[in-house]
């Protein structure tokens, strides 16, 4: 298959970064020989779909939900049209989802979710689902209009299995007794693990449900079973879930984005490799990242997908059952069938969601550390102003969300201008330092560390990688 790298450079100018972004761009040539025991998946997460044809969606209140996300609705419907015709033309054998199908857990899009599936299972592929932090017991879910957000309803768990009933549940080997975890055959020698990682309570009446993640004890307990029954009869289990085992921003995730990953990763990691599984395939943080650490002897991947509403990635696998390797690639849907420019389009879009998010993720660190009043208020100033270039035309609110952007696309490294960045925020700390504001020194190497981690790549390569199974 001819890949074509596509470099986008995105100029932000009076304040802005020229970042430079490359992706690997969609090819609908099949690059598999149809050989026994091979077979092509695609991975998609974080789908976030959004049925605007039948929930309002306009107001004040619509625009100020917006301004808190980092996302776009605009073109869901369109691009899930895109992976259908993806699945047909790549002879795609199973789509895998690992969660945030919706919105914010809506029925009415939890059904316009299960219908797209539908077309890529009438299409030949077979769809596997298990339920993100959005998709379940959610108080977000609400309809949008001229007077105001409204609440409509929201999905509990049995919601969840009448819907997706066709994908995934029917063909269950095993059903975890609480929660929405089950097992399911894949090829002829891999066992998929769907793991329910979300912390929610399963009301319609009173929802709530919350971003951060847990394996319980009975859902590691029933996996651990649901392992050593797939080594048995030969298979390889490979776990799929919402939240991360491995961190993707080496020493930085677990203090800024701590919830992202499960919060006993490290702990279930170990005992989900000793149970002899050792890849995972997840989401929740919407960047295409691999991340790998060595566990029972043996590495333990993290295969972590992006978001279809920030930056329209997929993954393809190709299955080699013969010689037991996932070979591993990330395209992303580049252009819709209307010639809208799609990559580009959201690229854009999303910096100045990700800069946004910087704002609230910033200040809600501060409030964790003690800051309140007047001296929050001033610190939240300096930082929101703070230029990080020579020339003052660049804030470092431009260089956090063109970094987060950088990481969503998998491999990113060091360079110079990053360097720059780095250095500017050092000379701040060691001046704020020097003039005895200790606290202030304190928090800008904080900062400074975050900007850099989100250029530390982890040894496994992103977007293309061959793993033996």
């Amino acid at each position: 298959m001819e890949k074509i790298i596509k470099r986008v450079f995105c100029g932000l100018s009076l304040g802005l970064l020229t970042t430079l972004s490359s992706c690997v761009v969609n090819s609908d040539n099949p690059t598999m020989s149809q050989e026994p025991g091979s077979y092509k998946v695609m991975v998609i997460s974080d789908i976030h779909l959004f049925d605007m044809d039948r929930i309002s969606h306009e107001g004040e209140a619509w625009e100020q939900r917006l301004l808190l996300e980092d996302k776009n609705y605009t073109y869901c419907a369109a691009s899930m049209e895109a992976l259908v015709q993806k699945v047909k033309s790549q002879n795609v054998k199973y789509v895998i989802i690992p969660g945030d199908l919706t919105k914010d857990g809506e029925v009415i899009n939890h059904e316009f979710a299960a219908s797209f599936f539908r077309k890529m299972e009438d299409a030949g592929a077979k769809v596997f689902v298990i339920n993100g932090n959005h998709d379940l017991s959610n108080a977000d879910a609400k309809e949008f209009t001229a007077k105001g957000a409204f609440p409509i309803e929201t999905a509990t768990s049995a919601d969840f299995k009448r819907i997706y009933h066709d994908f995934g549940y029917a063909e269950a080997i095993s059903q975890e007794t609480e929660g929405l975890s089950y097992s399911v055959d894949m090829g002829r020698d891999i066992r998929l693990i769907m793991l329910d990682s979300n912390i929610y309570n399963d009301s319609k009446t009173n929802p709530h449900q919350e971003t951060a993640g847990t394996l319980k004890p009975s859902t590691m307990a029933w996996a651990k079973e649901q392992c050593a029954k797939a080594i048995a009869e030969g298979r390889t289990p490979v776990g799929v879930l919402h939240h991360g085992l491995v961190e993707h921003i080496p020493n930085i995730q677990t203090v800024f984005l701590s919830e992202f990953l499960a919060d006993n990763y490290k702990e279930a990691r170990r005992e989900l490799a000793a149970a002899g599984m050792h890849i995972v395939l997840t989401g929740h943080n919407h960047a295409q990242d691999i991340a790998s650490v060595e566990e029972d002897g043996k590495p333990f991947y993290d295969i972590q997908t992006g978001s279809l509403v920030t930056l329209c990635p997929l993954r393809y696998i190709d299955i080699d059952s013969e010689k037991r390797t996932m070979s591993l690639e990330s395209q992303v849907i580049d252009q819709l069938a209307d010639g809208t420019k799609l990559f580009e389009t959201l690229l854009e879009k999303s910096f100045w969601g990700t800069r946004r998010n910087f704002m609230q993720l910033i200040e809600s660190n501060l409030r964790k550390m003690g800051y309140a009043g007047e001296k929050l208020e001033a610190t939240m100033q300096m930082l929101t102003t703070l230029p990080v270039s020579h020339d003052g035309s660049y804030l470092l609110l431009d260089a956090l969300a063109d970094a987060y952007l950088v990481h969503r696309q998998g491999d990113e490294s060091m360079t110079e201008k990053v360097q720059e960045v780095c250095s500017i925020l050092q000379g701040y700390a060691d001046l704020t330092s020097m003039s005895g504001d200790t606290a202030t020194a304190q928090l800008l190497l904080m900062i400074k560390n975050l900007y850099a981690g989100l250029y530390v790549d982890s040894p496994s390569a992103d977007n293309t990688l061959v793993i033996s199974y």
